[in-house]
């Protein structure tokens, strides 16, 4: 059984957002786009909070939306995080804590286990407004997370949160997703601080679904970036091997071939998750090591695309994975590039999130 979300929704002012989705009922599915692609009008249509009349939504066979259906939203069974915390003000954190088992009498977690995950010990006495923003949305993940329920949306849950704490709030939001065991929506416009947690990537763009399928898919379908912020690239599965101290570096290997990316990522686990997108990639029939860029790969050409506003989409294999170099459709002529060549692939910079596989 899965979830199913079909049809089309529309608004007054012209925008509509059309879609037509079988999404696995188990996992973490990100739905990813950039600004105005339809991300939270999807969310907030799932959980019932908007009157969208051409959808259809149904999990596990069982029809929350459709053409003589609409569930109101208190009755279907979500947990749900938007953009801003939403706590109730007058409720201390712990009072705030407490709601979901008042209203559905139980927890889908352990109380204080989430207290402790989400450092939240210290806060239990305080009330919203006496909280930052990281704080309040922090309370807002682990409120939502106890609800029990069938489905759980999470609406770009770490926006309000710096770098730092993304790094250090995302494989714990991993873990406990995966110790739910029921299916979780994660709506963001950083494809980066999702790969960590997705089992299945969703891509919208300008209302339409341009792309869905396994992390390792989505690049695949996808021949141009979404926007400035979001070029799918390739993403591939590498193996941890040592943390270089002395230089900031971690080195992984893919197949045997070595990459170096900045920090110490030991703690992400044995198996680790890179998106390296299409313009970060540059191109060389020949191999040299007097360069700047660390990264290399010794890589086959597997198809040249076609022309296109003056640059080409080179598809790459890796060792039995897929890369993708855009590049300028002169140099890829005065390359010379053709299927089945063996080349190059130096690395700019890399986008990194891990999860253990």
């Amino acid at each position: 059984m899965s979830l199913l979300i079909s049809g089309k929704i529309e608004r007054s002012s012209g925008y509509n957002l059309k879609v037509d989705l079988e999404l696995p009922n188990l996992g973490v599915t990100a739905i990813v786009g950039a600004s105005g692609s339809g991300k939270t009008t999807l969310l907030r249509a799932i959980a019932g909070l908007d009157f969208t009349p051409g959808l259809s939504v149904s999990l596990d066979g069982t029809m929350w939306q459709g053409p003589s259906t609409c569930l109101p939203a208190h009755l279907r069974p979500v947990g749900m995080v938007q953009q801003h915390a939403e706590l109730f003000p007058h409720l201390t954190v712990l009072r705030n804590l407490q709601f979901p088992r008042r209203r559905r009498g139980g927890y889908a977690l352990d109380l204080q286990q989430a207290i402790e995950r989400f450092s939240l010990s210290s806060l239990l006495h305080r009330k919203p407004a006496s909280l930052s923003g990281g704080e309040q949305q922090r309370v807002a993940l682990a409120r939502a997370l106890l609800v029990p329920a069938q489905l759980w949306l999470l609406d770009e849950p770490l926006s309000s949160l710096d770098a730092p704490a993304r790094r250090e709030l995302a494989p714990l939001l991993a873990k406990l997703c995966q110790e739910l065991g029921q299916p979780v929506l994660y709506v963001t416009h950083a494809l980066h601080e999702v790969l960590q947690l997705a089992d299945y990537i969703v891509v919208l763009e300008n209302g339409r679904v341009a792309a869905a399928g396994k992390p390792d898919e989505v690049g695949r379908q996808i021949d141009h970036p979404i926007s400035d912020e979001i070029d799918v690239g390739g993403i591939l599965a590498c193996d941890f091997v040592s943390f270089d101290p002395e230089h900031n570096l971690s080195r992984l290997n893919i197949g045997t071939e070595t990459l170096y990316v900045r920090g110490d990522l030991n703690n992400l686990g044995p198996r680790i998750r890179l998106q390296i997108p299409a313009r970060a990639i540059s191109i060389s029939r020949s191999d040299t090591r007097e360069s700047s860029m660390l990264n290399r790969l010794p890589v086959t050409i597997s198809e040249v695309g076609e022309a296109s506003a003056g640059s080409v989409l080179i598809t790459l294999d890796c060792a039995g994975q897929t890369l993708f170099a855009r590049i300028t459709s002169l140099s890829a002529e005065r390359l010379g590039l053709l299927r089945g060549h063996s080349v190059f692939a130096f690395i700019k910079s890399v986008a990194l999130d891990a999860r253990n596989y």
